[in-house]
């Protein structure tokens, strides 16, 4: 593996991450101090819509993703990827014109039959901006596709300033500025690919044989992808249902807030990809223990920032006083869902095991809708639910950690996962029993009391850090 071009994909992706990280969270302190309750929950109905567009290329994206995962621009097939790319397109157009139809012509209300419509839009537009970034990405030219989401971001960001001056109180003009932004990503990605483009086009049973090849593929990987997102989206729809659209636009605001670093975290498994694809099966292990005992050790940090967080976000967006109630709930999913994604998720796709990752996405939302129902027509509790969902997110990473390591032929230690747990669980409890004083001191003494114990791992980490740095 070479560490040094990793290093500078990976810093590159953090930039790019980092900046849209930023523009992110611009937009969620500034929008709904704009927007009424309700019109920043139809805002984020749309943004939740969105997270689930994927469905609509069958797997097609991920499929071209894994098998041309490791190839060079060189070597690639351009026309059969030229051609899978237009057939995806067009079946994805016919996708979208059957969703505008249901939307029309369902029992909505007019403000959701646009989300509707705008979601069936932007299907279109994202999956073909994805299939190109997805396809820099397979070709190791990462830095492209992290500089095509900084564009994303900063389109967004000038019709999102001039709305904002004239105090522009409908959610509508923000959706209409939102996809403009991808479809922006899309043409950056498209002159990038423009040798694709030109490259003409294979026979069409030729073209309907490798994209179905690449579905078949890729769907796996889709539908966990999917099945992954629908184990917190069940609660959501299920909040939306049954609370309303101004407790869903509460929550929202909270899940954005954590999406914002999990986006982050997602995009280094990106890059740790077509690299990881490249390297000896000792490399591979040697990945999975360092990235694992680093993000056991570290990680934890992550619940600190709740403190001051949620001090000024309490004093700037005050009537969403309830989202931050949520927000302690919901930050331990960047703890474990982080882990998930970079020592699991990443490792999957790198072994082929979509299959297993399928699997154990599969069953964990199924848990969560067991535990949805539960809190929904047992307990009336939104708390619950959302609660409910993070233990079934947590036992994923477990499980997931226990499958790669069996994999890898790797140990995992059940005292430092329990351990882990426990951290979690006193950061909770501490944030829900105590002032924020007294439980930002019970933590940071709970946290050293945590590397303590485990300062054997933590010098073996340090001195491999410090092995790597001679070397370079």
């Amino acid at each position: 593996m070479n560490i040094k071009s990793l290093a500078q994909n990976v810093s590159v992706a953090f930039l790019a991450q980092g900046v849209a990280m930023a523009l992110s969270v611009l937009q969620t302190l500034l929008v709904p101090k704009l927007l009424g309750t309700v019109e920043y929950g139809y805002w984020q109905l749309f943004i939740f819509y969105t997270t689930y567009v994927g469905l609509g290329h069958l797997g097609l994206n991920d499929g071209v993703y894994l098998i041309k995962g490791g190839q060079g621009r060189d070597s690639i097939d351009k026309r059969s990827v030229n051609s899978q790319f237009v057939f995806g397109l067009f079946f994805q157009l016919v996708i979208a014109f059957c969703i505008i139809i249901f939307a029309l012509f369902g029992p909505f209300e007019a403000d959701r039959t646009f989300v509707i419509t705008c979601t069936g839009i932007y299907l279109v537009v994202q999956n073909a901006a994805n299939f190109l970034s997805y396809l820099l990405q397979a070709m190791n030219e990462t830095k492209l596709s992290s500089y095509s989401k900084i564009v994303e971001r900063l389109t967004f960001l000038l019709p999102l300033i001039v709305l904002l001056i004239v105090r522009y109180k409908s959610f509508k003009p923000f959706v209409i500025s939102y996809i403009l932004s991808s479809f922006v990503q899309f043409l950056f990605c498209l002159w990038f690919c423009r040798d694709f483009i030109v490259s003409g086009f294979d026979s069409f049973p030729e073209t309907v044989a490798d994209s179905w090849h690449s579905v078949c593929v890729g769907f796996k990987l889709a539908m966990a992808n999917i099945a992954s997102q629908l184990i917190l989206g069940i609660s959501r729809f299920a909040i939306d249902a049954s609370w309303g659209i101004k407790t869903f636009g509460e929550l929202s605001l909270a899940l954005s807030l954590v999406g914002f670093f999990l986006q982050f975290v997602t995009q280094a498994s990106m890059v740790l990809f077509p690299a990881l694809r490249q390297s000896s099966s000792s490399e591979v292990k040697s990945f999975f223990i360092n990235a694992r005992d680093f993000m056991y050790l570290f990680f934890p940090v992550i619940y600190l920032l709740y403190f001051p967080l949620v001090t000024l976000l309490s004093l700037w967006l005050p009537a969403y006083a309830n989202s931050f109630v949520f927000f302690a709930f919901l930050i331990p999913i960047c703890v474990f869902d982080s882990k998930m994604n970079i020592c699991c998720t990443t490792l999957f796709k790198v072994l082929r095991r979509e299959t297993d990752l399928l699997r154990i996405n599969l069953l964990t939302c199924f848990i969560s809708a067991l535990f949805t129902a539960f809190g929904v027509y047992c307990f009336h509790s939104v708390f619950f639910v959302i609660g409910s969902v993070v233990i079934a997110l947590i036992g994923r990473s477990l499980i997931a950690e226990l499958f790669i390591a069996s994999e890898l032929g790797s140990q995992v230690h059940s005292v430092e996962f329990i351990r882990e747990v426990c951290l979690t669980f006193v950061f909770v409890t501490c944030v829900f029993v105590l002032p924020m004083i007294q439980a930002l001191c019970i933590y940071l003494f709970a946290y050293f009391c945590y590397l303590f114990l485990s300062r054997k791992k933590l010098h073996q980490l340090v001195s491999k850090i410090n092995g790597l740095r001679i070397k370079g």
